[in-house]
C-alpha cells in the first residue's frame, strides 16, 4: 500500500499537472477564467525558472566531497539505484542524469577507496517482468574491470528504505564498519535518514550535485526553461519523500 501511495505522489506531484489543472478550470469556470489563467502563467513562470531552482537545490542538496578528503578506505560502497534504464534493442545501459552515482563508484574502486561496490535497488515497478538494475549494472562493472568477487546486489528493494533494510541483511556481518552511501546529492538526505534508521555507521558521497557558481545572465535568471520543471520534480519528490519517511519511520 505505501509503495502504491507513493507512485501515486509521484503523478500528484508533476509541476504541468498543476499547470493542467488550473487551464482546465480557466476553460470550466468562466467568471474565474481571468484569474485562473494569471495563477497558471505565474506557476508556469516560478516552476520554469531556472535560478530559482538551481537555489533550491543547492540548499537543499548535501555538499560534495572531494576523493582527497577521503582519508578512510571503505570495504563497502554503496551504490542506490535509480540511475539507469536497460536498452534491449542494443542489450546494454543507458544512464540518465543520475549516472554518475555509477561513474563515481568505478573511480572510487580504481583508486582503491573502496573495495567492494554494493548495487541495491530491483526496478522501482510493483510488478516486475524484466531484467533489474543491478543485475544490467553488473554486467557492465564486469565490462570496465571491477572483479566479479567486488561486486554485491541486492535487487529486490523499490525504494530507498528497502535499500536499507535489504542492504542491511546482506553485509549484516560488516554493518558495524563504517561504509560509504553513494548517491545523487538531492537524495542524500532520505536516503542518509534510512541508512541510519538500519544502524548503518555511513560517510556520504554525493554526486550529479548542482553547481553553485553559475554564470549569471539574462536567459538563466528570467527566460522559461521547460528542463526546470523536471528539476523541481526531483526536488519535490525528495521533499515529500522526505517528510513522509520521518513521519512513517
Amino acid at each position: 500500500m505505501f509503495f502504491i501511495a507513493s507512485k501515486l505522489l509521484s503523478f500528484l506531484i508533476k509541476p504541468i499537472i498543476w499547470v493542467f489543472i488550473l487551464l482546465m478550470g480557466a476553460l470550466i469556470f468562466k467568471a474565474r477564467r481571468r484569474k485562473l489563467i494569471i495563477y497558471a502563467i505565474s506557476i508556469f513562470w516560478v516552476l520554469s525558472n531556472e535560478f530559482l531552482v538551481d537555489r533550491a537545490a543547492i540548499v537543499w542538496e548535501t555538499p560534495p566531497t572531494s576523493i582527497s578528503s577521503l582519508t578512510y578506505n571503505y570495504k563497502y560502497g554503496i551504490v542506490l539505484g535509480g540511475y539507469s534504464s536497460y536498452n534491449n534493442a542494443i542489450e546494454h545501459i543507458d544512464f540518465n542524469d543520475s549516472g554518475d552515482r555509477l561513474i563515481s563508484a568505478i573511480e572510487l574502486y580504481k583508486l582503491g577507496k573502496i573495495e567492494k561496490i554494493i548495487i541495491s535497488g530491483g526496478n522501482g515497478e510493483l510488478i516486475n517482468k524484466g531484467m533489474k538494475e543491478s543485475e544490467w549494472t553488473k554486467k557492465i562493472l564486469i565490462n570496465m574491470g571491477i572483479e566479479s568477487k567486488d561486486i554485491l546486489l541486492e535487487n529486490s528493494s523499490r525504494n530507498t528504505m528497502e535499500n536499507a533494510q535489504n542492504t542491511a541483511m546482506l553485509v549484516k556481518r560488516d554493518i558495524s564498519q563504517k561504509l560509504l552511501l553513494i548517491t545523487s546529492a538531492k537524495h542524500m538526505k532520505r536516503a542518509k535518514f534510512c541508512f541510519n534508521k538500519n544502524n548503518f555507521t555511513i560517510d556520504c558521497y554525493p554526486t550529479d550535485c548542482t553547481i553553485p557558481d553559475i554564470t549569471l545572465s539574462f536567459d538563466y535568471l528570467f527566460i522559461p526553461n521547460t528542463d526546470s520543471l523536471e528539476k523541481w520534480e526531483s526536488l519535490l519528490h525528495e521533499w515529500i519523500g522526505y517528510i513522509v519517511y520521518i513521519i512513517k519511520f
